[in-house]
């Protein structure tokens, strides 16, 4: 479980280095997700991102905007742009491009239609192992 957040530095344009009390510490760039929509339009001004701070529950990173986003949501992104997680757009991407339904697709896999179902969903993140196992099967058809 993705547990609370401890600090937050702003480390370039758009960037972050979160810390977790989980000890983990990661880099995340939220330049798309703020260009991607039109609520996040504040923390399009440096001074205003430069204003990132932890909110009092540790919860969240917070900005005096009124933007937040939840630690989750933070470590998923984080863990995606540092390729341990597979981003649900690309998961989704592969089954289109191979044309396999939920249940074609957890059996290429090995795993049940109710993770493919998570997965799918957002509910719970695509560890690297599936990542992987996506690009080995793709590979093996393509040859």
């Amino acid at each position: 479980m993705i547990g609370k957040i401890e600090s937050v530095a702003v480390i370039g344009d758009k960037r972050l280095e979160i810390a977790w009390d989980d000890s983990h510490v990661a880099p995340v760039d939220l330049r798309d997700v703020i260009e991607a929509h039109k609520a996040l339009a504040p923390l399009k001004k440096k001074t205003e991102f430069a204003r990132a701070a932890v909110s009092a529950d540790g919860w969240s990173v917070e900005w005096p905007s009124g933007v937040d986003f939840g630690a989750p949501q933070l470590r998923r992104w984080a863990d995606e742009q540092a390729g341990e997680i597979m981003p649900v757009a690309d998961f989704r991407a592969w089954l289109d491009e191979h044309d396999l339904t939920q249940e074609a697709a957890a059996q290429a896999l090995g795993l049940s239609r109710r993770m493919i179902a998570y997965y799918l969903s957002g509910e719970k993140p695509i560890p690297k192992t599936v990542m992987l196992a996506t690009e080995g099967w793709a590979a093996r058809v393509e040859a």
